[in-house]
């Protein structure tokens, strides 16, 4: 069981959830028919900015003994690759937004950093489940834009996303790297507030 949770979670960890956000995107929203003949200028923005950037300098982090492990196991640790990430982030939105991405994707890169900045706060005090507010965010912002923008509702992929939340959450469980109300709460945050992002943007 082990294994397999340790699986689910390096594949689904929150470094890559922007990107399976977007390859979402273009799969279940116009954005797909408009867009296709950018996908690459769009998409490996957000692979570079959201993952390739953080998981380097945090993995710096780890060689020069700043942080313990790359699990990020100790709660304290968090808060050095959470700020990398946060302006990691932030160059990304710079980047869509001279682009001219529609407003609702750029709420949606928004809610990203919103989030993170709640996750640090957080941190101080408590340990919240980053897997979480990852995969509650991709499912959060993706139920938003397809009620709001696309006025659609796939619901096997509502269907999906929620399974795949339960085996993340509980592969953090059986990992033993979080506990209960962790999971939840990382969830809750990223769900809700990626949620009215899109529902309160332009």
């Amino acid at each position: 069981m082990k294994s397999i949770a340790t699986i689910i979670s390096t594949v689904f960890q929150p470094l890559l959830m922007p990107t399976y956000g977007v390859m979402l995107i273009f799969a279940y929203t116009y954005f797909g028919e408009i867009y296709s003949h950018r996908f690459w200028q769009i998409i490996t923005p957000v692979l570079f900015f959201s993952f390739i950037i953080p998981a380097v300098l945090i993995y710096m982090l780890f060689k020069i003994g700043i942080i313990s492990d790359l699990s990020l196991k100790v709660r304290k640790e968090r808060i050095y690759p959470y700020l990398i990430t946060l302006l990691s982030y932030t160059a990304m939105i710079v980047y869509y937004q001279r682009m001219n991405m529609p407003g609702w994707f750029m709420m949606i890169m928004g809610a990203s950093i919103a989030i993170m900045i709640i996750a640090i706060l957080i941190t101080f005090i408590w340990k919240i489940s980053a897997h979480m507010f990852g995969i509650g965010g991709l499912t959060g912002g993706a139920m938003a834009v397809c009620y709001v923008v696309e006025r659609s509702n796939p619901y096997i992929m509502f269907i999906g996303l929620f399974i795949l939340a339960g085996l993340i959450g509980t592969s953090r469980l059986i990992l033993k790297r979080h506990t209960l109300s962790q999971v939840i709460a990382g969830f809750l945050l990223g769900f809700f507030v990626s949620f009215a992002f899109v529902w309160f943007g332009p």
